[in-house]
């Protein structure tokens, strides 16, 4: 579509001011079982976004064809979401910074590498997966890759531009042990396939689903408690939704009226760097605002709330750049959370506590935390602490709590950070009380 004819078309019709975002993904993947392709995808989409203020209105459209009719669409959608749109907010569409911190993230070797050549790493990564051990059955390897780009312009002359790609493998295995039947996936996401280490994945993964075998249950009762990094992530992404303006001016957050005040332990620090070089890498919001680092929890003292352009408006600062555009309406998001490492070591971490647990996974948060109280009650794996030593694997059990007392419990944070899957890079941290009770 020729945005600039687009939004003179939009003028003409009597929308004031307009904003249209083309996205487009390309995306290849395929997954392995028994050595056998059980699936091979190629998929190319495109959507555009459009936004604009009528008659005083926000109103909204969407569409994933762009013809000679689009424009006509798009232009008409607003009009009528305008009309139907009894909001008492500002309508806003930005006007532009001058301040963008751009750069691209693409992987030239990524983008030239040829299927037979990602068909054969799987291929190698399934066998060697199910070579580590006798007591591997089944092995399932899935492998993906993705190209974006988006653009998003507005009639008032801004014009930014964003591409990535990236590619994903994961793999799961089913161990056997007798009557004794475990699991165990793990995922490596990644824009350079050179750094990618198949032994060091392969062991990964197995060796913590052998580490599964033969657990025995955990008495009821609270205990000191070392939670890995992927539970940390868990928890940590619930709490920090309370920190989201729109919770905040809804008062449907446990943090409002807390600015600048300690609200968390002071062994705590948790920022947002949508600049790092990952690929959660963003330099504008859904609503064309720069994003920017942040310290939002300075040693538990809460320092800022996420804001978009219409919340900020409300209170009177400016947007964090933290806009999210969903279906027809702007929300919030956050991303590349980073919480600071302390200086010991996991292993160090199962010292300080000396005897108690090792929670390695939490399952169950959509349905079983609340992220408004900060209670949740979880299903948990993993394995006791004894003498300052990881020792026995458990059987599945349940923690229970609160979010914001655990984390104003904590005993000390771990020097182990690590990017995950959901765009927090998290240590493992070592808390005082978890209460858990036997499954």
């Amino acid at each position: 579509m020729n945005f600039k004819k687009y939004f003179e078309k939009a003028n003409e019709a009597g929308i004031t001011s307009s904003e249209l975002t083309s996205s487009t993904s390309t995306s290849f993947s395929f997954s392995l079982f028994k050595g056998e392709l059980v699936s091979y995808n190629i998929d190319t989409s495109r959507r555009l976004s459009s936004r604009g203020i009528y008659e005083g209105k926000m109103g909204f459209g969407t569409t994933e064809n762009d013809s000679s009719d689009s424009a006509d669409f798009l232009i008409n959608a607003i009009k009528l979401t305008a009309s139907l749109n009894e909001s008492d907010d500002e309508p806003i569409i930005y006007e532009g910074g001058t301040s963008y911190k751009k750069f691209t993230l693409n992987s030239k070797n990524l983008k030239a590498r040829k299927t037979e050549e990602k068909i054969k790493i799987c291929k190698e990564i399934e066998q060697k997966l199910q070579n580590y051990d006798s007591r591997i059955s089944d092995v399932e390897v899935y492998y993906s890759d993705n190209y974006s780009e988006r653009i998003l312009a507005n009639s008032f002359g801004l014009n930014l531009k964003e591409t990535n790609n990236y590619f994903v493998i994961s793999a799961s295995v089913v161990i056997k042990d007798g009557e004794e039947i475990k699991s165990n996936y793990d995922s490596y996401f990644g824009v350079n396939p050179e750094e990618f280490n198949i032994d060091e994945f392969c062991k990964n993964i197995v060796e913590k689903g052998l580490g599964k075998l033969h657990g025995e249950s955990i008495k009821a009762g609270k205990y000191k408690a070392v939670f890995s990094r992927e539970s940390v992530s868990a928890l940590l992404n619930a709490l920090l939704s309370n920190v989201s303006s729109e919770q905040i001016q809804k008062h449907s957050s446990r943090l409002e009226g807390k600015l600048n005040t300690k609200v968390l332990s002071d062994k705590l620090t948790v920022y947002e760097k949508p600049h790092l070089r990952n690929i959660f890498y963003t330099y504008f919001d859904d609503e064309g605002v720069a994003t920017q680092d942040k310290v939002i929890f300075e040693k538990g003292v809460l320092k800022t709330y996420f804001y978009n352009l219409v919340t900020a408006k409300k209170d009177g600062v400016e947007t964090t750049g933290n806009a999210s555009r969903r279906g027809n309406k702007m929300g919030i998001t956050f991303g590349n959370i980073i919480v600071k490492n302390g200086r010991l070591s996991e292993e160090e971490l199962f010292k300080k506590i000396k005897n108690g647990v090792y929670i390695t996974d939490v399952s169950g948060l959509h349905a079983g935390l609340d992220s408004t109280s900060g209670d949740f009650s979880l299903q948990a794996e993993g394995f006791h602490v004894e003498n300052g030593v990881k020792s026995k694997p458990l059987t599945l059990f349940t923690v229970s709590g609160n979010i914001f007392e655990l984390f104003n419990d904590i005993i000390a944070v771990g020097n182990n950070s690590k990017l995950l899957i959901n765009s927090t890079t998290t240590p493992s941290i070592a808390f005082k009380n978890l209460k858990i009770s036997a499954e």
